[in-house]
């Protein structure tokens, strides 16, 4: 969570995406990155009574605190771990009666908890201060749906594996391109202006198990891309890759598993 007077034009200096049109009634994509350009961790981005909130994944968070703290200098923002709310997944039909969440991408602050949906998925998202049990079979079923909709996410094993562009990040409205500077901006714009993104995250199916992100995708015995998220499904796996363009069309395998990549559509067209 991040709160204080300075918090939107502090962010607005760090994330990909423009602070200054984030409303109260959006859950935003956006990402932080190195100085290289390389992304640090996804988030959606959510303006909420007692600040922005960043949803990301648990094993990022201390890290990911970290790094946003480290250049708060004078700026009047307060960047803290918001472990007294917890995230969780509800069907449509369960959400309150006052809940109207007319499209993807919308956020509604009700109470202190948030409801957000996220394209291409069903469920929806809550984020409060509720204890609640764990449903494991519907917390796979929506990371399943993520990995459908192409909704990239970076992991431990991916931190700074990837630029912005690679993870589609800019097709699923997540930069910025007209904003002001923020960290890694050069090589991010760089790439967006000279048409030099030469990788992109595609959808494939394969049987077997689920690989884990940052396992090599080949072509042959050429490196051709990289895991960037899994999921399991009932004949086999769905993953989200990031493929050299240039080698898209060639027959793909994971590294160290057999059976070859099956490319599948997604909402949106990954292919410049």
């Amino acid at each position: 969570m991040v709160s204080g007077a300075d918090a939107r034009a502090y962010l607005q200096g760090q994330l990909t995406a423009d602070l200054d049109t984030l409303g109260s009634n959006r859950a935003q994509l956006t990402c932080c990155n190195s100085p290289q350009g390389r992304v640090q961790a996804v988030f959606w981005m959510l303006a909420r009574t007692e600040g922005i909130a960043l949803v990301l994944p648990a094993a990022l968070l201390d890290s990911t605190v970290l790094r946003l703290r480290k250049y708060v200098l004078r700026a009047k923002a307060k960047i803290e771990p918001a472990k007294h709310l917890q995230l969780g997944v509800v069907p449509r039909s369960a959400l309150p009666a006052d809940v109207t969440l007319a499209e993807a991408g919308s956020h509604q602050e009700i109470g202190g908890v948030s409801y957000f949906t996220l394209p291409g998925m069903e469920d929806v998202l809550v984020l409060g201060a509720f204890s609640a049990a764990v449903d494991a079979a519907r917390e796979h079923q929506f990371h399943l749906s993520q990995v459908r909709a192409g909704l990239p996410q970076v992991y431990p094993e991916t931190h700074e594996a990837f630029v912005a562009q690679m993870l589609n990040i800019d097709l699923l409205g997540g930069i910025a391109f007209e904003k002001g500077c923020y960290t890694g901006q050069e090589i991010i714009a760089r790439a967006h202006f000279r048409g030099t993104v030469k990788r992109r995250m595609f959808l494939f199916h394969r049987a077997g198990a689920a690989p884990v992100p940052g396992t090599r995708v080949l072509a042959g015995e050429q490196h051709a891309g990289d895991v960037v998220d899994a999921a399991s499904t009932q004949d086999g796996c769905n993953i989200l890759a990031v493929i050299s363009l240039a080698q898209l069309n060639s027959e793909l395998h994971v590294d160290g598993q057999d059976g070859l990549l099956k490319q599948l559509p997604m909402p949106y067209s990954p292919s410049e």
